[in-house]
């Protein structure tokens, strides 16, 4: 369930503390495959991020979503790729019912600057809103 998923990596990133867990993210994002220029489009960008984020996701056969992502800024991708991995994978029907309280069990938002809060705020809605229309 996406839910224990969520709980279970913001417990394994709780003991990480300043340069600790910025260097994790960089890490992460550094793991992130460059996403196609044909996805970098204002449909994709989610809006408020500090740095250019872009999501994009389908339906697979099975019934569950695959995601994808990119972003100008190793903060950004790396924080994109934490949600994303958790979705991946997951039924759509799941993803779709998720709200923004839902990765409240991550830690992460409470980390993040007001302006990185909008960002995190619409990347969320922005996955759940592809498997809710996808």
């Amino acid at each position: 369930m996406i839910l224990d998923k969520i709980k279970l990596r913001g417990e394994e990133m709780a003991p990480l503390e300043g340069h600790d867990r910025l260097q994790y993210l960089i890490d992460l994002a550094k793991e992130v495959p460059v996403l196609s220029d044909e996805y970098k489009t204002e449909e994709n960008k989610i809006r408020g991020c500090v740095s250019s984020l872009w999501v994009t996701g389908k339906q697979n056969n099975d019934g569950t979503m695959s995601y994808q992502h990119d972003a100008e800024s190793y903060m950004t991708k790396g924080t994109a790729k934490v949600i994303i991995d958790i979705v991946n994978g997951e039924q759509k029907k799941e993803i779709a019912e998720l709200t923004l309280e839902s990765f409240r069990g991550l830690g992460i938002k409470e980390l993040l600057t007001m302006q990185r809060q909008v960002g995190f705020a619409s990347l969320i809605q922005r996955i759940i809103g592809i498997a809710q229309n996808g």
